[in-house]
């Protein structure tokens, strides 16, 4: 068995609570994925049905937003470390990837494909509850911020969503 992808999955929150013979269980579905510097992961849009988990290494998570002359440019929303995960919602069936992640540096990441993680679960239910639950936890917590960002950024006028203006 593979100590040190037990030890990483561990630290990851999204496995917050879970007992070492349910993170030997989900060690078992890992595989080990050695991305080089500089290299894009996956793109917004694009169909994926995987999760990522950084054993090492740095990632940037960016989204397409309009940028001058309306063009769309990439915007970086969050960088993510060693122990953080990405490519969660695909375990809620999401399956198109909602924001572009690419290597800030050499990366060592462990991959779960989602149907396996899903088969793992109806075999051990405890497993897709902990995950679900904490999975909502950090979904709870998203919401909220993005709602206080939006708070200061937007304003209803006239039933209308529209931009604080800059004057």
């Amino acid at each position: 068995m593979n100590t040190k992808a037990i030890d990483s999955l561990r630290h990851v929150e999204i496995f917050s609570g879970m007992s070492d013979s349910e993170l030997v269980q989900i060690a078992r579905l890992c595989k080990v994925y050695k991305v080089a510097a500089n290299q894009i992961i996956f793109k917004e849009g694009s169909d994926g049905d995987e999760l990522f988990i950084i054993q090492s290494g740095c990632v940037r998570v960016s989204i397409n937003t309009r940028g001058s002359g309306d063009q769309l440019e990439p915007g970086t929303i969050n960088m993510l470390y060693t122990g953080q995960s990405f490519g969660e919602m695909v375990l809620l069936g999401g399956a198109t990837r909602s924001a572009s992640v690419s290597s800030m540096e050499a990366c060592v990441l462990l991959v779960i494909q989602a149907r396996e993680f899903s088969a793992l679960c109806e075999m051990n239910p405890r497993i897709g509850y902990r995950v679900m639950h904490n999975l909502a936890s950090d979904l709870a917590y998203k919401l909220r911020s993005s709602n206080l960002l939006l708070r200061g950024n937007i304003r209803w006028q006239r039933n209308e969503l529209s931009r604080r203006s800059s004057r």
